[in-house]
């Protein structure tokens, strides 16, 4: 029989695409949980088979519904919509709760490390699901965590190439020459199927999530490939500096690069490929969204 997954961000890069691999397995049957059920991408869902419920992290009433008679749950929590760590642990906790009540078999939860216990400098948009990480944990829930690294799609927004003086491109990634794992954010679904699959394996333990492993040089040097004749080079800004910008998130996203550069945490391609053979490159993410790369510099 078709094992229920509940799917909550089924609308999102991560959730859309957890939804999407588990919709084209006739051993799965999705619930996908969003916030607006009559958006076009909950439609799209609905239409390849999803039963769309709406619920919302931020009100515990809706989540034991969502999550009645699922054998698995995929779980992502949002910190960047409202900037709001103790917000965010909130979300984490009552969905912890509620998938305890519902005796879920199986909770795979999108986390990442607690970077202040590890690093001893704050890293909110780490820190929150870290917290998070440690109270399923101490609920002893069937757990799986998904840690992804750093987004190939933030080079089409949040950061994208900075066109200098001289007509070249920065890369504003300040790795200071140290390589770093990226991962498509909406490449991993078939990955977390795989997890769900054997899920008695993957319980209680952490899955790093990683598609490739560059330096900011390397990857200008494969956008300059494929984008020519614009030139891509890497930033030569420290994390520290980067995180004394003063947008919104600077300080934070500085002490992200910080931690990846001095405490180079567990990503593997190696253990994504065998999750997910098909898992894209850099090269490979960036042949196919060309396009969106190039709209992103105009």
């Amino acid at each position: 029989m078709a094992k229920l997954i509940t799917v909550f961000g089924a609308t999102g890069a991560q959730g859309g695409s957890v939804a999407n691999a588990l919709l084209e397995d006739q051993d799965f049957k999705v619930r996908a949980v969003t916030r607006n059920a009559s958006s076009d991408k909950a439609k799209a869902l609905q239409g390849k088979g999803a039963e769309i419920v709406q619920a919302s992290l931020d009100d515990p009433s809706t989540l034991g519904p969502a999550l009645q008679a699922s054998h698995g749950v995929f779980v992502v929590t949002n910190y960047w919509e409202h900037m709001d760590q103790e917000r965010e642990i909130k979300q984490g906790k009552d969905i912890a709760d509620a998938a305890k009540a519902a005796g879920v078999l199986h909770v795979v939860f999108s986390g990442l490390e607690n970077v202040e216990k590890i690093a001893g400098f704050p890293c909110p948009h780490f820190d929150a699901k870290g917290q998070i990480e440690e109270y399923m944990t101490s609920l002893e829930l069937p757990v799986t965590f998904v840690r992804f690294s750093f987004y190939y799609e933030n080079y089409i927004s949040m950061m994208k190439p900075q066109k200098q003086e001289d007509g070249t491109y920065v890369l504003g990634v300040p790795m200071e020459g140290a390589a770093m794992d990226s991962v498509s954010a909406g490449d991993m679904g078939p990955a977390v199927r795989t997890i769900f699959r054997n899920w008695a394996r993957w319980i209680r333990r952490a899955v790093g999530f990683s598609g490739d492993k560059l330096t900011i040089q390397q990857t200008a040097d494969i956008l300059s490939k494929h984008l020519a004749p614009k030139v891509f080079k890497a930033s030569d800004m420290t994390a520290d500096a980067f995180g004394q910008l003063g947008f919104p998130g600077a300080d934070d996203l500085g002490n992200m690069f910080k931690f990846y550069r001095l405490h180079n945490p567990d990503r593997s391609v190696e253990l994504t490929r065998q999750l997910h053979p098909a898992a894209k490159t850099f090269d490979a993410w960036a042949a196919e969204n060309k396009e969106a790369l190039q709209n992103a510099l105009d």
